[in-house]
């Protein structure tokens, strides 16, 4: 699991690397060819883990303090909006997530509003003003989104 977090990372900050994932993302390509793209970069991962990073539910957006804020220089950011695009969308899709749903568009906000025993209950909300609506989803099939 180490190899695809390491390699998840190396995308957001590789250009190619994050345009070469988007194609496959987009297409809804199968593990073996992150793999093989994975391999390509210098990563050796596996089907299991590719399953994994898509089941796991990670945070991925961190509130930050001015403090932390002006302490950032450089960084990797994922504005994916597209005017032509976006506010034809009723719900998040690929280009909102990214890969494996860990390359977040800057405007995508996902808010857990609750839990239970068998479900998550989320929010989700385009920055933009193209959507908001909420969901649930069991606990048993993995991440909620």
């Amino acid at each position: 699991m180490e190899q695809i977090k390491a390699f998840i990372e190396k995308a957001k900050v590789d250009k190619e690397l994050m345009t070469k994932l988007d194609a496959l993302g987009k297409k809804g390509a199968d593990a073996e060819e992150v793999i093989a793209l994975a391999g390509e970069y210098g990563f050796t991962v596996t089907k299991e883990d590719v399953e994994a990073a898509r089941r796991q539910n990670c945070p991925h957006q961190v509130e930050l303090s001015e403090e932390d804020l002006a302490a950032i220089s450089g960084g990797a950011t994922q504005n994916r909006y597209d005017a032509k695009v976006c506010h034809s969308l009723t719900e998040a899709r690929y280009e909102c997530v990214g890969f494996l749903e860990r390359c977040w568009c800057d405007h995508y906000r996902r808010t857990e509003t609750g839990k239970d025993n068998n479900y998550y209950y989320n929010e989700h909300n385009c920055a933009m003003g193209c959507f908001k609506y909420k969901t649930q989803k069991h606990r048993n099939l993995g991440a909620p989104y």
